[in-house]
């Protein structure tokens, strides 16, 4: 099912167990209320934990300040719905965005990518975010504990 129109600042679509929400132009808080009537609707038939969900912010605009708290909103909901959820975007703005709307969130189901390779990835694996993050904060260390090595021993 696609729910479209050309007014509307947002495309929300199911591609299998995907429903992808294209976020573009301008958002306001009637729209983002619409968007949150549309997947709510989308999802209600469903079973719990069948669907994850992308939310793509690479042709967004702008996004009122009412507008951020519906997706918060939106995104809590989805806690207890979707089994995972992505939000993309390359624009640093909107990942600022993007973040806070994950991290506001008590799900930690949720996470922002700079791709959509990288969130396809997360929405087709099982591993929960914390074990991911930890995961990635080991290997940051490493790296770090390596160039300290390395610069340790070209000072001697």
């Amino acid at each position: 099912m696609t729910t479209t129109a050309h007014r509307q600042p947002w495309e929300l679509r199911e591609e299998g167990d995907k429903i992808v929400v294209e976020l573009r132009g301008d958002l306001d808080e009637a729209g983002a209320r619409e968007l949150e009537r549309a997947l709510a609707e989308q999802l209600r038939d469903h079973a719990p934990g069948s669907r994850v969900v992308l939310f793509d912010l690479n042709q967004l605009r702008r996004c009122n300040v009412e507008a951020r708290e519906v997706l918060a909103r939106i995104q809590r909901s989805l806690g207890g719905v979707a089994r995972r959820s992505a939000w993309i975007t390359k624009r640093p703005i909107f990942r600022g965005l993007a973040l806070w709307i994950c991290h506001h969130a008590p799900d930690s189901n949720a996470r922002s990518f700079p791709s959509e390779a990288d969130a396809e990835r997360w929405l087709g694996s099982n591993e929960a975010r914390e074990a991911v993050l930890e995961r990635d904060a080991s290997s940051w260390i490493g790296r770090v504990r390596g160039r300290l090595f390395l610069a340790t021993e070209a000072a001697q």
